[in-house]
């Protein structure tokens, strides 16, 4: 349920980006993520949209008072759920763009400025931007489990580090995530939004409504770019740098993969090749290294059977 507060101090003329941030009880962070993001904001057509999805009171509190700052809309949520957070952000949104930041991740000096400008560059058959995303490692990352130097590619777009050179069109080879991507707001509206049995809620880690739209727009014919000008940092907790994190990571992907298929033939097709390939991963695993990943690979596997098999009984 929307809370019917909802304020938006901003110009008359329609803006260019909204920019959607939704969190649920990290107060601290969005704060910092606001204020390096409002003062860029200044004379540009942007508006900032903060969705508070169901945060604990002490959080809720503290979060509210983000209604009283210029330029930032603010809308309270009684029911968690990232998707439906960020579906909130949008369809409150006036821009010609939704541009989501995750709460914890901190945008760089003229990240406002370098979006604006790469999206202007973009089609109309163009509806996805995705942007840098550069990881910012707890303190003494190097003494935990997985230090971040043992990290293979797989582990990192898990953990939603996205650090590629250039500006070029992605859509055979897409990549982005939600800590900094833009979509066309009207394309969404086209869509319905995100799904929201996809998206995160609480604790559980099943997320990806962003992969999923982005899949179900170049299916549908539309176009996705990337470029490195606008950039944020993107805090990882330590908690994320364990085996057993990834791992149920890596198993809540693949039941989001299992989602986004649209018919059961797709689905069993899929599920055969992934029975095939568990033994020999199973076998690889035991002499892992950080550029294979099998125990992921393996995980991600075992997370698409393990939902395929819940919906059949």
């Amino acid at each position: 349920m929307q809370d019917a507060r909802f304020v938006l101090k901003t110009n008359s003329d329609a803006p260019v980006i909204s920019v959607v941030i939704a969190t649920h009880n990290r107060s601290r962070d969005v704060l910092e993520n606001v204020d390096a993001l409002l003062p860029q904001c200044a004379g540009q057509p942007v508006e900032v949209i903060v969705i508070d999805s169901a945060s604990v009171p002490a959080h809720a509190a503290v979060l509210e008072t983000l209604s009283a700052r210029g330029g930032l809309g603010f809308i309270r949520l009684d029911e968690p759920g990232v998707a439906l957070a960020r579906n909130a952000g949008f369809k409150s949104g006036r821009g010609e763009w939704i541009a989501l930041l995750d709460d914890d991740a901190v945008p760089r000096p003229g990240w406002v400025e370098a979006a604006i400008a790469h999206a202007s560059r973009c089609d109309a058959r163009t509806a996805i931007l995705a942007g840098r995303v550069i990881p910012r490692w707890p303190d003494a990352a190097g003494s935990l489990e997985i230090p971040p130097s043992q990290l293979g590619p797989r582990a990192r777009l898990l953990l939603s580090v996205v650090d590629e050179d250039g500006f070029r069109d992605t859509t055979d080879h897409p990549i982005g995530v939600g800590a900094n991507m833009l979509f066309r707001r009207s394309v969404l509206e086209e869509h319905g939004g995100f799904d929201v049995t996809t998206g995160r809620v609480g604790s559980n880690l099943a997320s990806g409504e962003e992969a999923q739209m982005m899949a179900d727009l170049i299916g549908a014919g539309y176009r996705c770019w990337y470029s490195d000008a606008f950039v944020v940092d993107h805090k990882v907790h330590a908690g994320r740098l364990t085996r057993a994190w990834l791992t149920e990571r890596a198993r809540k992907e693949g039941e989001v993969e299992l989602r986004g298929m649209k018919t059961r033939g797709q689905k069993i097709a899929r599920a055969i090749k992934m029975l095939v390939a568990i033994p020999m991963l199973a076998a690889f695993q035991m002499l892992d290294r950080p550029e294979h990943e099998y125990y992921l690979r393996l995980n991600h596997n075992l997370g698409l059977l393990r939902k395929l098999f819940a919906s059949a009984g």
